[in-house]
C-alpha cells in the first residue's frame, strides 16, 4: 500500500481488492436458457380444437370492447365488425393478423454483452412489477420510495438469475405520479444495464419512456428491441384506451409488447377452469391482433396473469392447482398460435416471506417452466398477491431461478462417457469425492445454493440461528452496500438528466 497517498484512496483500493475477490467468486448472469425437457400438456388435441373454437366464438359472437376511438377507427377500416366500442372479429381475421407476428426475437441491453433471446424453446426471468409496498432490509412492510427502487435495480443487476430489469419493480411512491415514470426509467437505465419494462399507462408517459431509451441507445433502436411494455387487460372482454395508447407508442417504435389479459378466476372470469382459459385466449388473441393491425412483425409476447379468488375473502390465490392447469392449457394454446408466452413465475399470497410464500412460489416457478413458458415475469420479490416486493425474497426467487434453469435444460450427455470411466475407477465400495472427475466437474454437475441452508443443527446453532428470511436480508445488505453502477457515458447520463427535467417542468412545474 502506498502509505502516502490520502486515507480515502486507500479505502477505496482496499475496496476494489474486496471486490475483485468477490467477483472472481460469482456465479455469472445466465444465459438465455434453451429447453432440454418437452413441456407437459394437460389437453388433448381434440380438446384444444374446442378451447380454441370457444374463444373464435366468443371473439364473433360477443366481441371485446376496444374503449378507445383510435383502435376503433383502425377496426372498422380494417372490416371488423364494429358497433360502437364493441369489435367483433372473424377467426379469419384474428388468425391472419397474428400470423404476421414474429415467433422469436431478441432484446437488448446497453451492454452488449446483454442479449436476451425469446422464442418458443426458450426461457428468460425478469423481477416483479408494480409493488406499492416493500419488505425492506430491516423486515418491515412500508411504502415503497425511489431509493427501493434503485436498490431493487441494484439487486437485479448484481444478481446473476435474472435477464431483464423490472422497470417499475415498486412504485416509487415518494414521487409525484405525474413525474413517477421519468425516474423509474431513468433509475434502469443507470442502475442496470439489461433490457428493462417501461411504462405504457397512457400516450405521453410511453412517449418519453421512449424518448429516454432512445437517447441512450440511439439509432439502434430503429431496427432492435431494448425495452418491453406490460399491456394489462381489463378482463371481462376489455381493452381500455390507457393501455391501447401505451401499446401504439411501443409497437410504432420496434419494441416489445407484452399482451396480458387481467384474470381472477371465478370474479371475472367463469368459475370453470377451461371456461376461463377461454376468455382469457379470446381476450389476448384480440389485443395481439391489434398490437399487428397497428405495426405489422410487432414483437409481442402472449401474456396472462391469472390467479383464482377466494370465496371467503376474495384474495387472490397464488400456488393453486387450478392456476397450474391453466398455465399448461396456456402454453399447448401460445404454442398452436406460434407465439411466445409469459407466466408470473414467482407469486405468492402470503404476507411473510414463510412457508406459504415458498410454497406458493414455488409451485408457481415448477408449474412456469414444466409448461414451457418462455418469459417467466414477476420471477423476484412477489408477496402479498402482488402488494409487496421483499428485499429478502428477491434474492431467493434469483437463485431459485438458477435451479429452474438447470432442470428447464434438461440432461446432457456430454460427460456422460468420461463420468462411465470413474465408476470403472471407483468399483465397488469405493468413493468419488477425490475422484478427478469429480474434483473437474463437480461444480457444475450439482448446483450448490447459496441461500438455502444445508448446515447441521449444530453448525446452524453457531452460526447464529438465522432463518432464510434473515440470510437473504444479509445478502441483499452485502450486494448494495458492494454495488457499483454499471458504466455509462456521461454525455448520455447528462442527456437523461436534462431530459427528466425538462419534461417535470413542461408536466407540471407547480409540483416543484
Amino acid at each position: 500500500m502506498n502509505d502516502h497517498a490520502p486515507p480515502h484512496a486507500r479505502r477505496r483500493g482496499g475496496r476494489a481488492v474486496v471486490a475483485a475477490a468477490r467477483q472472481a467468486e460469482r456465479i455469472p448472469r445466465l444465459s438465455v436458457i434453451r429447453y432440454g425437457i418437452d413441456p407437459v400438456t394437460a389437453l388433448t388435441e381434440a380438446e384444444l380444437d374446442r378451447i380454441h373454437a370457444a374463444s373464435m366464438t366468443i371473439l364473433r359472437d360477443i366481441g371485446i370492447e376496444f374503449r378507445d376511438e383510435t383502435a376503433v377507427v383502425q377496426w372498422r377500416a380494417a372490416g371488423a365488425d364494429v358497433q360502437g366500442t364493441r369489435v367483433r372479429l372473424s377467426e379469419a381475421m384474428i388468425m391472419e393478423l397474428i400470423a404476421r407476428a414474429p415467433d422469436r426475437f431478441t432484446i437488448h441491453g446497453r451492454n452488449p454483452d446483454h442479449v436476451v433471446e425469446i422464442g418458443p424453446d426458450t426461457m428468460v426471468f425478469a423481477t416483479m412489477q408494480g409493488a406499492p409496498c416493500v419488505r425492506d432490509l430491516d423486515g418491515v412492510r412500508r411504502a415503497s420510495t425511489l431509493e427501493d427502487l434503485r436498490n431493487f435495480n441494484r439487486l437485479t443487476q448484481s444478481l446473476p438469475g435474472f435477464h431483464i430489469a423490472g422497470g417499475f419493480t415498486c412504485e416509487p411512491t415518494d414521487v409525484a405520479v405525474p413525474w413517477r415514470h421519468l425516474e423509474i426509467v431513468r433509475t434502469a437505465l443507470l442502475d442496470t444495464d439489461l433490457p428493462f419494462f417501461g411504462l405504457a399507462t397512457g400516450q405521453a408517459r410511453a412517449e418519453d419512456c421512449v424518448a429516454m431509451a432512445r437517447l441512450v441507445h440511439g439509432d439502434f433502436m430503429d431496427e432492435h428491441a431494448v425495452m418491453a411494455c406490460h399491456i394489462s387487460g381489463n378482463s371481462p372482454l376489455v381493452w381500455d384506451s390507457t393501455m391501447l395508447e401505451g401499446l401504439r407508442v411501443y409497437a410504432e417504435a420496434g419494441q416489445v409488447v407484452l399482451m396480458s389479459p387481467f384474470v381472477l378466476g371465478a370474479a371475472n372470469t367463469p368459475a370453470d377452469v377451461a371456461a376461463t382459459v377461454a376468455q382469457l385466449n379470446a381476450e389476448a388473441l384480440a389485443g395481439l391482433a391489434y398490437a399487428q393491425l397497428v405495426r405489422a412483425g410487432t414483437r409481442v409476447i402472449y401474456g396472462q396473469y391469472t390467479v383464482s379468488v377466494s370465496m371467503k375473502s376474495g384474495a387472490p390465490m397464488s400456488g393453486m392447482p387450478e392456476v397450474t392447469l391453466m398455465n399448461v392449457m396456456i402454453g399447448q394454446l401460445a404454442r398452436r398460435y406460434g407465439l411466445p408466452w409469459r407466466t408470473t413465475a414467482s407469486q405468492a399470497s402470503s404476507k411473510l416471506f414463510d412457508a406459504q410464500s415458498g410454497y406458493e412460489s414455488a409451485t408457481a416457478m415448477m408449474s412456469g417452466a414444466t409448461a414451457g413458458a418462455n418469459l417467466m415475469l414477476h420471477a423476484g420479490g412477489w408477496d402479498e398477491a402482488g402488494l409487496v416486493c421483499c428485499m429478502g425474497k428477491i434474492v431467493a426467487d434469483a437463485e431459485q431461478n438458477l435451479l429452474i434453469a438447470k432442470y428447464a435444460q434438461g440432461v446432457s450427455f456430454d460427460r456422460f462417457d468420461e463420468a462411465l470411466e470413474a465408476v470403472t475407477r471407483i468399483g465397488p465400495g469405493g468413493h468419488y469425492l477425490g475422484d478427478a472427475f469429480t474434483l473437474k466437474h463437480f461444480r457444475e454437475a450439482f448446483i450448490a445454493p447459496e441461500m438455502l441452508d444445508y448446515l447441521s443443527h449444530e453448525q446452524w446453532k453457531a452460526a447464529g440461528e438465522k432463518s432464510m428470511d434473515q440470510r437473504c436480508r444479509e445478502k441483499a445488505a452485502e450486494i448494495l452496500a458492494e454495488f457499483e453502477a454499471p458504466p455509462i457515458d456521461p454525455a448520455l447520463r447528462a442527456a437523461l438528466d436534462e431530459f427528466v427535467t425538462m419534461r417535470q417542468a413542461e408536466i407540471s412545474p407547480a409540483i416543484a
